[in-house]
């Protein structure tokens, strides 16, 4: 269901009603937020790498498409001191996905470490490929990193939570495209206490 087939949806819903709740709202802003998001992925992918998607799902080395992303389209509309690196392994992960799933994971975890609270100016993907049926992505930045308010980090992808500038829908779309990939991601508070770290793991 593309944006505008959503927003039209909506508009008749609410046609007959007197007012509209703020959850329904919300709800409704979210879905067509994290559409957008897929949106804007694809455009700046096939721009910045020349790629066409002709199909929504794509079998390929799904590492390899990671690390092009990142190299081709996240670096190259980053703008200012804000460095992002990515480094892999040399193993493969042949796998059915959608290409716009990778951009809303990688761009929301790039959008959050450049929030201006968190105040990082550097984020590092790592791939590694601990057996042939699983891929593990490191992301770790420089920032200001986790509060400290926060007892269980499994709160902040946690739909509408935040401490910062955000929307606090950021790492909820990363966690539910996860989900849909057959992954999961975890957030991790550093022991130097600098900086903010997530895992995330993908299997067959």
């Amino acid at each position: 269901m593309d944006i505008q087939q959503k927003i039209e949806n909506f508009l008749v819903e609410v046609a007959e009603k007197e007012s509209v709740s703020k959850a329904d709202l919300i709800d409704v802003f979210d879905k067509i937020s994290l559409l957008n998001k897929k949106v804007m992925g694809v455009s700046n992918f096939a721009t910045k790498a020349n790629f066409r998607l002709q199909s929504e799902k794509i079998k390929a080395d799904l590492s390899e498409y990671i690390e092009q992303y990142i190299t081709d389209v996240a670096q190259q509309v980053s703008f200012g001191r804000f460095s992002i690196t990515v480094e892999r392994d040399k193993n493969g992960f042949i796998q059915e996905f959608k290409p716009i799933d990778v951009s809303v994971v990688i761009d929301n975890l790039i959008s959050n470490a450049k929030r201006k609270r968190h105040r990082a100016t550097k984020i590092a993907f790592k791939i590694t490929h601990p057996t042939k049926d699983t891929i593990h992505i490191e992301v770790r930045d420089d920032g200001r990193g986790f509060d400290r308010n926060i007892d269980d980090l499994n709160r902040v992808f946690e739909k509408g939570f935040t401490l910062t500038d955000g929307s606090g829908l950021g790492l909820f779309h990363v966690k539910h495209v996860l989900g849909e990939m057959n992954g999961t991601i975890e957030a991790i508070r550093p022991e130097s206490g600098q900086g903010a770290e997530f895992l995330i793991r993908i299997s067959k």
